[in-house]
C-alpha cells in the first residue's frame, strides 16, 4: 500500500477511506471496494496561489479536492484570465484530458491552502474498466463540466456586470456561504482582479460595481471577503433562487 500524507502528517488508511466516502463521483462503491482505491491513492499538497498544472501539461492523473479551493482558468494572448469553475472539497478534476489522452484543457491553480487526492492515469483507467456504474457518475461530472462552460460563454454575451456578478455572488454563496453577523459570508478570498476574472470583467469595473453594492447596503466586504447583506435583493437581481 502506498504511503499517503497530508499536510506532511501520514494519513490512516481509516481517514483515506472517509474522505473518499465523501466524493459523489464514488458513489454506490461498498467499502471493499473504497479500500481498494485507498491502495492507489496518494496525497499532494499546494500552496495557496501554486500552480498544479498548466494549460498544454500531459494529462497522466485525476485529482480529488480533501481541502481547499482552486480555480480552473485560460489565459489569453494578451494576458487576460477567463476563470472556468471554482473546485472545491469533494469535486473531481483532471479527467477530460486523461481519458480523451490529451493535453490539459485549463491551467489549474490554488486559491488557498490545498490538500489533494491523486489517482495516476493506469490505475483510475483500470478502475473504471472493473466499475461501469462509476463511469456512468463521471459521465454526469463532464456533463456538468461542459454546463458549466456553456453559461460562462451565455451570461459572458447576454448579460450586463451587474446581472453577471450577482449570479456568480449568488451561486458561490449556495456553496461556500458562511452565516455570519449581518449577513452571508462568500468563503472565498478572492481580489477584485479574481472576481473580474470569474465573470470577464476588469479589476476596475468590479471595483465600481462593489462600491457601488456597499453603498446600497447589499454587500460589505470584510478582510478580502464579501458579506452578502442583503441576499433576497441579490438573488432578485440573480434571477436565482432564495438561499
Amino acid at each position: 500500500m502506498l504511503s499517503v500524507y497530508a499536510s506532511g502528517v501520514p494519513v490512516t488508511p481509516a481517514k483515506r477511506l472517509e474522505l473518499l466516502r465523501k466524493v459523489e463521483l464514488f458513489d454506490g462503491l461498498d467499502e471493499q471496494q473504497l479500500l481498494g482505491i485507498c491502495e492507489v491513492v496518494r496525497t499532494k499538497t499546494l500552496k495557496r496561489k501554486e500552480e498544479l498544472f498548466h494549460k498544454g501539461d500531459d494529462g497522466r492523473q485525476v485529482f480529488i479536492v480533501i481541502k481547499g479551493k482552486l480555480k480552473a482558468l485560460t489565459t489569453s494572448i494578451g494576458g487576460d484570465d477567463v476563470v472556468f469553475s471554482i473546485l472545491g472539497p469533494g469535486e473531481v478534476f483532471g479527467e477530460v484530458a486523461l481519458l480523451g489522452g490529451i493535453q490539459r484543457t485549463a491551467t489549474v491553480s490554488a486559491i488557498e491552502a490545498c490538500e489533494l487526492l491523486v489517482i495516476d492515469r493506469r490505475d483510475f483507467m483500470a478502475f473504471l474498466v472493473t466499475h461501469p456504474d462509476i463511469s456512468a457518475n463521471l459521465l454526469q461530472v463532464l456533463a456538468l463540466r461542459l454546463k458549466q462552460v456553456s453559461e460562462l460563454v451565455e451570461d459572458t454575451l447576454f448579460l450586463n456586470l451587474p446581472l453577471r456578478l450577482a449570479k456568480k455572488l449568488h451561486a458561490l454563496a449556495r456553496l461556500y456561504g458562511q452565516t455570519v453577523e449581518g449577513g452571508v459570508r462568500v468563503d472565498l478570498k478572492l481580489s477584485q482582479e479574481e472576481w473580474g476574472d470569474l465573470v470577464g470583467a476588469t479589476r476596475e469595473s468590479i471595483n465600481k460595481q462593489v462600491r457601488l453594492w456597499v453603498e446600497q447596503g447589499m454587500v460589505r466586504v470584510e478582510k478580502g471577503y464579501i458579506v452578502i447583506q442583503q441576499p433576497n435583493e441579490l438573488q432578485k437581481l440573480a434571477g436565482a433562487v432564495v438561499f
